[in-house]
């Protein structure tokens, strides 16, 4: 099954990121996951026998929980978790990547700033 990829934010306290998944039958879902890989929108997530497919390439990533989509947990989960690159992707500094549990940052910044 093809998930559609509409909506992403990382909580850099916890080392995760949530995504909102659509499939074509109008089923939405809030996607808790962590991994090597992040999820943009736009991206297409696929299920298979194997794992998990992004974009039509294998990725390790781990569903930690999938919510059903309520308009309310979703504004609760991200005006509740804090990243400055969640407001802002193309973010070139962060005062707050020294305490970010992500080995690499998924807005490309560096630890040593």
């Amino acid at each position: 099954m093809d998930w559609f990829i509409k909506q992403t934010f990382v909580c850099p306290n916890t080392g995760t990121a949530f995504a909102l998944a659509t499939c074509m039958r109008n089923l939405k879902l809030i996607l808790w996951y962590r991994g090597d890989y992040f999820l943009r929108e736009g991206n297409i997530l696929s299920t298979s026998p194997y794992g998990l497919i992004v974009n039509g390439k294998e990725r390790e990533l781990v569903i930690m929980h999938a919510f059903p989509f309520s308009s309310t947990l979703w504004t609760s989960f991200r005006n509740n978790i804090h990243c400055p690159g969640n407001n802002h992707p193309f973010i070139r500094e962060c005062a707050e990547r020294w305490k970010c549990l992500f080995e690499n940052c998924p807005y490309g910044i560096s630890k040593e700033q």
